[in-house]
């Protein structure tokens, strides 16, 4: 399963996913697709999926309880950012926090390329590539997950962000 969440706005590029699904279901026919959040681009979206043929494959939740979000993120195999801006990104470090690899546009800085993610182009036929690819090779995908997770554990973590924030006040304080 391939998981978007996020507002359902031009920006975070729900519209694009939708777009490559045709793509992916012709490798991948089985995939399905679960799409959280709302948005004025979510009615959009459920249309383009209609018009292209794969409702079918498609789930719109529009938006859940945290709890129903942590058992999405935990159940699919790869979560999908494909913003057209996203200067950090907080699904990204939820993805790799449930072990899970990211599929993201170049938009998105926070991916090492085929370390915890792979990074496509901000059009329908880039990330329906990417997402064929890693359905492809599910253990290398894995490894991306648990790649991130480790990221996450090391560097994103609470300790080590108020650590670091310490550090900048008694730079500045001197």
């Amino acid at each position: 399963m391939v998981l978007f969440t996020g507002r359902m706005s031009y920006q975070k590029g729900a519209d694009m996913l939708v777009n490559a699904i045709p793509e992916i279901l012709n490798n991948r026919w089985d995939t399905r697709f679960v799409f959280i959040g709302d948005g004025g681009m979510r009615q959009y979206c459920e249309q383009c999926a209609s018009q292209r043929g794969v409702l079918d494959a498609c789930r719109f939740l529009g938006r859940v309880s945290d709890e129903t979000l942590s058992d999405c993120m935990n159940a699919c195999d790869i979560a999908c950012v494909p913003s057209r801006n996203e200067p950090f990104g907080i699904v990204v470090l939820e993805a790799w926090d449930a072990a899970k690899p990211v599929i993201a546009t170049d938009a998105v800085h926070l991916i090492d390329n085929f370390s915890n993610g792979i990074l496509g182009y901000k059009n329908p036929e880039s990330i329906a590539w990417c997402v064929n690819y890693s359905m492809g090779d599910l253990e290398a995908t894995k490894k991306m997950g648990r790649n991130g997770k480790k990221l996450v554990e090391t560097t994103y973590n609470w300790d080590r962000i108020a650590d670091d924030t310490v550090k900048v006040y008694r730079r500045l304080d001197e």
